[in-house]
């Protein structure tokens, strides 16, 4: 399997083109807020060297307003992503699917600060060119409050596959070190896709918050 180039981007396939990740998100203009449960922690069983990242893959299952979906795996993107006022410094994306096959990835903006437990241990862990049994709990890399954005587009690596919704979270608590950061560029080079026009796509801004599970919920059928 060849190494996806991301210093030749201009050559990547995509027959699609109109609603493309990632965008700058500065140019949001409705408010829309967003709550979100995890019914189900987001429990890792393999963390793989797919060689242009780390790729955690687990289950778990998350509420996103009205609807649910299953997490399927996480990544992370260094640089970010994703454009915000603020100075972020890599895009953690953990993917989900509904029930019928929809994709929506929850990406977290991750800013220099306090070395994170999670991130240490993942690093610690990482065997380049290894697919390794581990057992993380990701959800404590969701933060319990920030802003943030919606929008409709796509997955940023092949097949670069539409009709994603995106949850952008751009906030302070959770943040990494610069050693941690360093460590990560040590293995891997920059991974971030190019911004993608907007094509008068609407983006939405608002107040994030991660609620508490009630007694009540029901992973399968909330």
């Amino acid at each position: 399997m060849s190494i996806l180039n991301y210093a030749k981007q201009s050559s990547w396939p995509n027959g699609f083109g109109f609603q493309q990740s990632p965008i700058d998100l500065r140019q949001a203009t409705t408010t829309v807020d967003t709550d979100m449960t995890i019914l189900t922690p987001w429990m890792t069983d393999q963390e793989i060297d797919d060689q242009v990242t780390i790729r955690l893959a687990g289950q778990g299952t998350t509420r996103i307003n009205e609807t649910t979906w299953a997490f399927v795996q996480a990544h992370f993107h260094v640089p970010a992503e994703h454009i915000v006022a603020e100075k972020t410094v890599a895009e953690l994306h953990f993917v989900h699917q509904s029930a019928i096959g929809a994709l929506c990835v929850v990406a977290v903006l991750v800013p220099v600060g306090q070395a994170n437990p999670i991130m240490a241990d993942v690093l610690d862990h990482f065997q380049p060119h290894v697919t390794q049994p581990i057992n993380f709990d990701l959800t404590r890399l969701l933060p319990k409050q920030g802003t943030v954005y919606q929008y409709l587009g796509s997955l940023t690596t092949p097949p670069l596959t539409e009709g994603v919704t995106w949850y952008v979270i751009e906030q302070t608590e959770i943040t990494m070190s610069s050693n941690q950061l360093a460590r990560y560029q040590q293995f891997f080079e920059p991974n971030n896709r190019h911004v993608q026009a907007i094509n008068r796509r609407p983006i939405f801004r608002g107040v994030f918050k991660q609620l508490k599970r009630s007694a009540g919920d029901d992973p399968l059928h909330g």
